[in-house]
């Protein structure tokens, strides 16, 4: 899947704000594959990374925040 690719290129993409959402972003895809959180608790977290006040402080890059909030919520769309 082409967004869970992104976001494995966010992780190294030199910004830590970025690098640490797209972490937790590929964490909680992978729990919600194992069905280690709910549907609502999955899609609730995912939208809680790029809520746009919290994440408005720390962006500095606004191609990396583009990218970071656009696989983040697509694949929190996705079930």
């Amino acid at each position: 899947m082409e967004h869970i690719e992104k976001l494995k290129e966010l992780t190294g993409c030199g910004h830590a704000w970025a690098e640490q959402r797209a972490r937790t972003a590929l964490q909680l895809v992978e729990y919600r594959e194992k069905a280690e959180i709910s549907e609502s608790e999955y899609q609730e977290l995912m939208q809680d990374l790029i809520r746009t006040d919290q994440l408005d402080a720390e962006a500095t890059e606004m191609e990396v925040k583009a990218a970071l909030v656009a696989c983040v919520s697509i694949l929190a769309r996705l079930t």
